[in-house]
């Protein structure tokens, strides 16, 4: 049985590892993940394993469900209500007459209670308060001073986003290297795949550490590695 170890810096759904097996074309591969952010739900019968480095919890596993509720067969016979026991109508409504004035009264007399103040801080927090004001409105002045153009052009865009790639792909490779057991489960592999940006500067340093292990962006890539592993050898 065939092992691959996804790494990734993205959330992933659990239907997502049943598309990695269609797509690797091995309904019984063994999947490895090591996460940065943990899944959106349980997916502990969906991997292997499912390493969390980053921040955060993994999802708990679902409360079963209850069982149905079997209801008494027995019925119950009807009651037998006396007649002095009823009512008349015309008290009924009388009785409600002269019921809803009186509450009506009590809700107007009684006045609904005002929120409290919130506290003004004081002493260091009234600082720390000045401080961030002071600090917002000039991160407000620098950005009115960029023409919104600038601000939201596609290369504008795109150096934000290849920053942020970055600097999580340096944090996610050197939590990768400070976790034996992370570095475990990839030495078991039979290939490994970086599957986003984020994971891309880990890929391409284990794939410096090791030849041996075929280290590949993205699916179809490792589809290729997996049908070569599983093409016959030729007698050469």
């Amino acid at each position: 049985m065939n092992t691959v170890v996804l790494l990734s810096t993205r959330r992933l759904p659990p239907t997502y590892f049943d598309q990695v097996r269609e797509d690797l074309g091995d309904p019984n591969i063994t999947i490895d993940v090591v996460g940065w952010v943990a899944p959106s739900a349980w997916v502990a019968d969906k991997v292997n394993s499912f390493t969390l480095i980053g921040p955060g919890r993994m999802p708990a596993q679902p409360a079963p469900e209850p069982e149905p509720v079997v209801e008494p067969s027995d019925e119950a016979p009807d009651a037998v209500i006396a007649p002095e026991a009823v009512a008349d109508p015309e008290t009924v409504v009388a009785d409600e007459a002269e019921v809803a004035p009186a509450a009506a009264q009590v809700a107007e007399a009684a006045p609904a209670p005002k929120p409290a103040p919130k506290p003004r801080p004081t002493g260091a927090k009234r600082v720390v308060k000045a401080v961030e004001w002071r600090a917002r409105k000039a991160r407000k002045i620098a950005g009115r001073m960029l023409p919104k153009a600038i601000k939201t052009s596609a290369p504008v865009k795109f150096l934000r986003g290849q920053r942020a790639s970055s600097d999580l792909g340096k944090t996610y490779w050197e939590r990768v290297l400070s976790r034996r057991d992370v570095l475990a489960t990839i030495d078991k592999a039979d290939v490994v795949v970086a599957l986003d940006a984020g994971a891309i500067w880990a890929g391409w340093n284990l794939g410096q550490q090791k030849a041996s292990t075929p280290v590949v962006l993205g699916l179809p890539a490792a589809r290729r590695e997996f049908d070569q592993l599983k093409a016959p050898v030729g007698n050469g």
